[in-house]
């Protein structure tokens, strides 16, 4: 007997990774070689009105630029923007572009210094660059549009299991608004299944609750049992002709901080769990070089305004210029974070432990200032150079609230095996005072970047930080 039950859909709070098919993969490349061909020749001839002696039409030229285009392609599709989106937008999606547009500058430079029979003028090289940005940054967001419509169209889909496991598939699956979802609750899967018989029933219409799929016109069947090999590859020859989509949920199998890898030994099907690639030594060791380079860089850079704040919270008499709060870094060790002080030394003395909210009224007029601008949070500097912060990753939390989040988000410790960050993925798609009821949310994110890190996911962070500072968007 099956049981059909509809079940609204299910909106995940952050997006995942979108993974490109073949086809468009295929279409973003032609697309961007395109763009990046149109952008250096016109680019060669904007120099050459500009510089009446430069010459386009030297052979050198045009192979300079088949190496911008061959650089940044191969730039491209090393970051993986062939491979999957992280863009929640059409201007994440610009934001992306544009910070690979930025890495492969870097060795284009520095090829063209090695090699100079077919180096070319550097200005040729940076009006490409700013060209390839409008124009390949432009495709990219207009193609992003396109597919979040395809994405978006309704799907209908079909879960079929005992009912105690589809709720907890359901709970755990990523379902678009609009899309359609059945419940078809089945006692045992095993014995509806025992009764296929190709030669009598080439539909398999004596499975009642495969019968009602069909008829339904399914796009994807998700079993929460798996199907015994020997009768798998029938269900999946009608399920073909019908153009339906089979997967296996198991329950106790999950994407968490984890990776899963499917291997085949012999005639044994293995599942491989593997750490994630955020969480190995070799990505550690790069995290952390890139961590130094990058905050040392942005210490000589805000060197001058740190000083000039520091002597203005002095004069101001609030207190200590810094100010010193126990914070949960990575493996839940604890350590001091550094900022500057914006509020006085007693705002929490008759409280204790409050979270700050957007125009907290405890903050000085100098403090209300530097938080509005993030300028309080520079002194962080020091301890991404100490090791105990990363400039990417998860916002630190105060030991009292992880704790009470920690017995609500099953999760949440998961979000310090990475070291916290001085901006992140979290930081940049909320606000930096997010409600206490959007810690789920804000949680979510931090998985996202804990199970999808690399470095151009940093590099991408970081520009859309600097970006929207610039337009006074920082949260």
């Amino acid at each position: 007997m099956v049981h059909q039950v509809l079940t609204p859909p299910v909106a995940a709070s952050v997006r995942v990774a979108d993974r490109y098919n073949k086809s468009w993969a295929l279409a973003l490349l032609c697309s961007d070689i395109v763009m990046f061909v149109v952008s250096s020749y016109a680019a060669m001839h904007i120099v050459g009105l500009w510089k009446p002696r430069h010459d386009v039409f030297q052979l050198r030229v045009y192979v300079s630029a088949v190496v911008f285009v061959l650089v940044w392609i191969i730039v491209f599709q090393v970051v993986g923007l062939y491979e999957r989106s992280f863009a929640l937008s059409r201007k994440d999606e610009f934001y992306c572009t544009v910070a690979a547009l930025c890495v492969g500058i870097a060795p284009q430079l520095v090829f063209f210094t090695m090699f100079h029979s077919i180096a070319t003028s550097r200005l040729v090289l940076l009006v490409s660059l700013l060209l390839s940005i409008v124009a390949v940054g432009g495709t990219r967001g207009l193609a992003h549009a396109i597919r979040d419509k395809d994405v978006k169209r309704p799907r209908r889909v079909a879960m079929v299991g005992q009912s105690g496991r589809l709720d907890e598939v359901a709970q755990a699956l990523h379902f678009n608004r609009n899309d359609e979802v059945r419940r078809f609750e089945v006692g045992d899967v095993d014995a509806a299944l025992a009764q296929i018989n190709l030669s009598e029933d080439p539909e398999l219409d004596n499975i009642a609750w495969f019968r009602a799929v069909k008829r339904w016109g399914c796009d994807r069947l998700i079993l929460t049992e798996v199907v015994h090999p020997d009768l798998l590859p029938y269900l999946l020859q009608v399920a073909e002709r019908h153009r339906i989509k089979i997967a296996f949920a198991a329950p106790r199998l999950k994407w968490q901080a984890f990776s899963l890898a499917f291997e085949t030994n012999g005639h044994q099907a293995l599942i491989v769990p593997r750490s994630l690639r955020a969480c190995r030594p070799p990505a550690q060791l790069i995290k952390r070089i890139f961590d130094i380079v990058v905050a040392s860089s942005m210490f000589v850079a805000f060197g001058p305004l740190m000083l000039i704040i520091a002597v203005l919270i002095w004069a101001d008499k609030s207190g200590p210029i810094l100010y010193r709060q126990q914070r949960v870094k990575r493996n839940g060790a604890l350590f001091d974070i550094l900022k500057f002080r914006t509020m006085p030394c007693s705002a929490e003395d008759s409280t204790g432990p409050v979270w700050t909210h957007v125009g907290d009224k405890r903050a000085t007029k100098l403090g209300a200032l530097l938080r509005r601008t993030s300028f309080d949070e520079l002194p962080q500097l020091f301890n991404v150079i100490r090791g105990d912060m990363s400039i990417v990753g998860p916002r630190p939390e105060r030991p009292v609230f992880a704790q009470l989040f920690r017995g609500h988000l099953p999760r949440y410790d998961e979000r310090h095996l990475v070291s916290p960050g001085l901006t992140g993925w979290s930081h940049v798609h909320m606000k930096r005072n997010a409600p206490n009821a959007d810690i789920g949310v804000r949680l979510s994110h931090d998985l996202f970047y804990i199970e999808n890190w690399s470095i151009f996911l940093d590099i991408s962070v970081i520009f859309k930080t600097g970006v929207e500072f610039l337009f006074h968007k920082a949260a």
